[in-house]
């Protein structure tokens, strides 16, 4: 097993819904060389903020989508508020684990299956009216527990290679793969004269809310942000199959939030080629990322890398590791290219 192999595993099986990323954000800290800052807002910035040299920054997102304590029912019963884009379909019979802020005690459950006379089999339950099953008998037992309204409520799982150890399995990917990338490229590519600044983010998935805090603090030159979305390549995703896995990342055209610098995408797009780093175009049309935020705080040149990754916002996705190898090799290689002086970065 490789380093990011290893890594990216153990970030898959932590455990960091919006506003509560404590696990993600220690475990980064602890694997990221050098120093980091964390600001009010709990976003985590590695790499020296107030330098003089001009300022790459790469941004990845540490939460994640999930769930949180709504209502304990006097008998036991929990009901549930979702954080970020979940479908109903996936949701009922899956085994959950909710982490009690109290005493940081870990209690598994299951989303309980309805009766058949609760819904027609042809609906999907509204997640509203689902429940989460602990195995007690009274809101007392699960309150002597630990469990509080308001605690993080996530999939019950554990990463693990697939049988041809070609590709991941597990929750998170999104964006734990590209907490992987950041972490790797900060650890791996030594710069002169430029200071790269590994940003990890906050609640992105409950509307990019810690990128705008983040753009603030970075004011980089380039921002890099780095996500993923859902492969096109599996049965009927698309008409026109896109975001194929093992093609390498994305370099992402246009969002519902913002545009690729054209200028960005080009000289990204030569590096990879010069370097014989696998490489697709992407376009994003059903949603957005951090770079949304990060392009408007003073309009420096944005891009995004996207990971093809299947099945996110689900209990289990999957990621092809030579992809995720690639999105490191290829940012590392444009980040030697700019320090090296193969443009100036006043010219995207």
């Amino acid at each position: 097993m490789t380093a990011t192999d290893k890594l990216l595993m153990g970030l898959s099986n932590l455990d960091a819904l919006p506003g509560q990323e404590a696990q993600v954000q220690k475990a980064l800290q602890e694997t990221i060389q050098g120093p980091s800052t964390k600001d009010a807002f709990g976003n985590l910035y590695f790499g020296d903020l107030k330098t003089t040299k001009k300022k790459i920054a790469l941004y990845a997102h540490m939460d994640e989508v999930g769930f949180f304590v709504h209502r304990i029912t006097d008998e036991g019963f929990v009901y549930f508020y979702p954080i970020g884009g979940w479908w109903g379909h996936v949701v009922l019979g899956q085994q959950v684990r909710a982490t009690c802020r109290k005493n940081d005690a870990v209690l598994e459950g299951i989303v309980g299956t309805l009766p058949k006379i609760s819904h027609k089999m042809t609906e999907v339950v509204p997640i509203s009216e689902m429940y989460i099953d602990f195995g007690v008998r009274s809101k007392n037992e699960l309150l002597e527990a630990g469990l509080q309204v308001g605690d993080m409520i996530l999939p019950n799982t554990q990463a693990k290679k697939s049988f041809n150890q070609q590709k991941i399995m597990g929750k998170a990917l999104d964006d734990r793969v590209a907490c992987t990338v950041m972490a790797q490229v900060k650890n791996q590519v030594n710069t002169r004269n430029i200071e790269v600044i590994g940003v990890g983010t906050v609640q992105e998935e409950a509307g990019t809310r810690g990128s705008k805090v983040a753009a603030a603090q970075v004011d980089a030159d380039i921002n890099i942000v780095i996500d993923v979305a859902n492969g096109k390549d599996t049965p009927k995703a698309a008409e026109f199959p896109n975001r194929i896995q093992g093609d390498g990342p994305g370099l992402v055209l246009a969002d519902k939030t913002a545009l690729g610098n054209i200028r960005l995408i080009d000289y990204c797009k030569d590096v990879a080629e010069k370097n014989q780093i696998p490489w697709q175009y992407d376009l994003l049309g059903g949603g957005g990322t951090d770079a949304g935020s990060v392009q408007l705080f003073a309009g420096k040149p944005t891009v995004v890398f996207c990971v093809p990754v299947r099945y996110c916002h689900s209990w289990n996705s999957i990621v092809t590791l030579s992809d995720v190898e690639a999105t490191i090799d290829l940012l590392s290689a444009v980040i030697r290219s700019l320090d090296e002086g193969g443009i100036e970065l006043e010219q995207f």
